[in-house]
């Protein structure tokens, strides 16, 4: 685990090239496993196995793998998911029951982790849409762990 090939602020690509730590696609990786962390808090490992590959896919430029396919079940999950929800008659701010609020803290972390991948030039794939989904995924994770245990949303209520 100790190895100090770090300790220079440098760090290596699946390829071995090294980079700095600053490097976007180590930017990247780093949020991903920020993010994979807070689904620890969801206990949504089939995500978290998702968010694993992506990762691996960002630390390896020369990557022909895609995310098509997770997409695709990301895709699926969210619509069932959707369909049980009445529709949004306001904004609602994160909060709510535990579970809610921990899936927003996620939801906020997988959109810096988007905006973060805009910035890398050709990555595989999916991996920017399969972002922009899961993103929406946890929004609604975050409803439905409000509704299930009714606890009410909390209502933006604007200028006051």
């Amino acid at each position: 685990i100790v190895t100090k090939t770090g300790d220079k602020g440098e760090t290596s690509l699946y390829s071995g090239d090294r980079v700095p730590k600053a490097h976007p696609r180590i930017e990247a990786v780093g949020t991903l496993d920020e993010l994979n962390a807070h689904l620890a808090f969801l206990n949504l490992p089939h995500l978290q196995n998702h968010l694993f590959e992506l990762g691996a896919l960002v630390a390896n430029p020369a990557s022909m793998g895609s995310m098509a396919q997770a997409l695709q079940l990301l895709e699926e999950e969210t619509a069932a998911l959707e369909a049980t929800q009445p529709a949004l008659q306001n904004f609602i701010l994160p909060g709510g029951h535990d579970l809610a609020k921990h899936a927003h803290v996620a939801r906020a972390v997988c959109r810096r982790a988007e905006r973060v991948l805009t910035q890398i030039e050709g990555l595989p794939e999916g991996i920017v849409p399969f972002m922009n989904r899961l993103s929406d995924y946890l929004f609604l994770f975050a409803r439905e762990a409000n509704l299930s245990t009714n606890t009410p949303e909390v209502i933006w209520k604007g200028q006051s």
